[in-house]
């Protein structure tokens, strides 16, 4: 009968076991992909993720972009999504690597645990993400992020920063369903070519994809967006979100990323929440009350520290309220 190490889970014949030589080959078969994988990990390489952010007292991370994750002996490779993280004291965070995909394309998931474990896959096949020690984040390459930094971590390599053509964001639109089976927005005012570049619309709090095949189609031309799924009004109306951006020649010519939506559910009587960035980084705040753009200012719905990330709402929270939080930032 086949033996086992008792680490990494290799056959080798048992005592005279015969035959043996399945076995053997087994064992040597599992040795060759150990030693190929100890190899590659210390060869793969991180680029992207856009700007990174850390706060210790949340336990939270942040990042704006996705992780392209490449490796050197062969062609395969992964990408974590733009995203966030919660990392308690001593988590260590990790995925597995794909090493029989032959494409950069999969979407590797992030695994946590108070070690490099999960049952079923061998300890080679597992890469290190992130660990936390004390207040402190270290990388799998050394690279550190201390409570409360925000910068740029990986660099940007395969995802370049984008430098962005003078724009203006539009108020956003808000619409509510005033019937089911409708498949078209108009938003008003009327925007179109050539002022109108660019389109994103949320339904009911939700991004939505843009394409033939997605979510929706928007013509430039006339303004009109498409829903590829009727609206439906039971239980509630569907209520979409519509932010346009058009060209601006007034605007100066800037380098920035639109930080991933936060989406925040706080306790009720909360009056505070954080936008988790701060100067010299943070350059704008939008926030939505279940779905309904704020107004900022002193006297109006809510106040924001640009120099903190800190959002003093004029009414606190209240049961099931739901915040979701647009940033622009600098890189």
């Amino acid at each position: 009968m086949t033996e086992l190490t008792p680490r990494n889970n290799f056959p080798y014949p048992s005592e005279r076991e015969e035959p043996f030589y399945d076995s053997f080959k087994s064992g040597e078969l599992a040795k060759d992909a150990a030693v190929y994988a100890n190899s590659d990990n210390s060869n793969v390489q991180f680029v992207g993720g856009g700007i990174f952010s850390w706060d210790a007292t949340s336990d939270f991370l942040f990042w704006t972009d996705t992780i392209q994750v490449n490796g050197w002996h062969s062609p395969f490779g992964g990408s974590i999504p733009s995203g966030s993280i919660f990392v308690q004291q001593d988590e260590v965070v990790f995925f597995t690597l794909p090493r029989l995909v032959q494409t950069a394309d999969t979407t590797l998931q992030l695994y946590k645990s108070n070690q490099l474990f999960q049952e079923g896959v061998r300890l080679h096949d597992l890469k290190l993400f992130v660990v936390r020690k004390a207040d402190t984040l270290y990388f799998y390459n050394g690279l550190s992020l201390k409570d409360g930094d925000t910068g740029v971590l990986f660099g940007q390599g395969l995802l370049p920063l984008q430098t962005v053509l003078p724009h203006t964001h539009e108020l956003a639109y808000l619409y509510t369903a005033p019937s089911a089976g409708l498949f078209t927005i108009t938003p008003l005012p009327s925007i179109v070519l050539p002022d109108l570049v660019r389109v994103d619309v949320f339904k009911n709090g939700v991004l939505l994809s843009e394409g033939g095949g997605a979510d929706y189609t928007v013509d430039l031309g006339t303004g009109i967006i498409t829903l590829s799924a009727a609206t439906v009004v039971v239980p509630n109306p569907d209520r979409f979100v519509v932010w346009r951006e058009t060209h601006d020649t007034t605007v100066t010519l800037t380098t920035h990323q639109h930080a991933g939506k936060l989406i925040i559910s706080p306790a009720p009587a909360t009056a505070v929440l954080s936008a988790l960035v701060g100067t010299p980084y943070l350059l704008r705040v939008d926030v939505f009350r279940n779905g309904a753009l704020q107004a900022e200012g002193g006297s109006e719905d809510y106040t924001v520290d640009l120099a903190t990330g800190l959002i003093t709402l004029s009414v606190p929270s209240v049961l099931n309220d739901k915040f979701e939080i647009a940033r622009e930032i600098a890189v």
